[in-house]
């Protein structure tokens, strides 16, 4: 068991009696600190937003997992007049799940120094394949953010076990979302590997035939760039 697993162990004991109590308290305890300011859980300027750290984004979007996204930032990428985030969102990954993964990354100088983890986007593409969650690993666009709340690294064992209220943690369906994108793993990852970040964004133009797996994905990065980040 790594440090992380320890932590968790002990915010459940310390946060809640049992894991459906410390799930909710843990919930509301980020909900609040969201609303009324922390300096555990802290409003930073967009431009601040550091890859290597945990944030709660508030996001243009039709969909509630991407409006109330609590993410990794892992990467920026810049084309254009665009700047796009790559973030891990917390709201496709079952709890157990995101605190396995994150796990191996983590060590105990990192909760004491309060310091971005030492992982890049290929390390956490890489690990999420393992797993069969590399789907979890979406876009933001900078210019659909609204803010960004940096988590310190002291809560991040709560921020884990939490959720917005405003998505219900459903973790069957999560599970049952997994089971159904296994089979298109491979071809997702010859797609997205293949493939540039920029065509993603191009509305101008007819989404590409090559994209078969990723088809559905690229049409919802377009809908919502055009309705809220034009």
């Amino acid at each position: 068991m790594g440090e992380l697993l320890d932590r968790v162990k002990l915010a459940k004991i310390a946060y809640g009696n049992g894991d459906v109590e410390s799930f909710r308290n843990n919930s509301l305890f980020l909900f609040e600190s969201i609303r009324a300011g922390s300096n555990l859980i802290q409003k930073v300027p967009i431009r601040d937003v550091t890859p290597g750290s945990f944030y709660f984004i508030h996001y243009k979007d039709d969909s509630n997992w991407m409006r109330y996204s609590p993410v990794f930032a892992a990467d920026f990428r810049k084309f254009g007049n665009l700047i796009v985030l790559l973030a891990l969102n917390m709201n496709f990954v079952p709890v157990e799940v995101r605190v396995t993964i994150f796990d191996k990354f983590i060590q105990e100088d990192d909760f004491e120094g309060d310091r971005p983890l030492g992982v890049n986007y290929q390390g956490m593409y890489s690990e999420l394949m393992r797993w069969g969650f590399e789907y979890a690993l979406v876009e933001y666009n900078v210019g659909q953010i609204v803010m960004a709340h940096r988590v310190s690294m002291e809560v991040v064992p709560r921020f884990l076990n939490s959720q917005h209220p405003i998505n219900k943690y459903d973790p069957e369906n999560l599970f049952s979302i997994w089971k159904a994108k296994l089979g298109g793993r491979a071809k997702r990852h010859e797609e997205m590997t293949g493939s540039m970040l920029r065509d993603f964004y191009d509305i101008e133009s007819e989404i590409s035939e090559e994209f078969t797996a990723l088809r559905d994905h690229v049409q919802r990065i377009q809908r919502s760039y055009e309705k809220y980040g034009r």
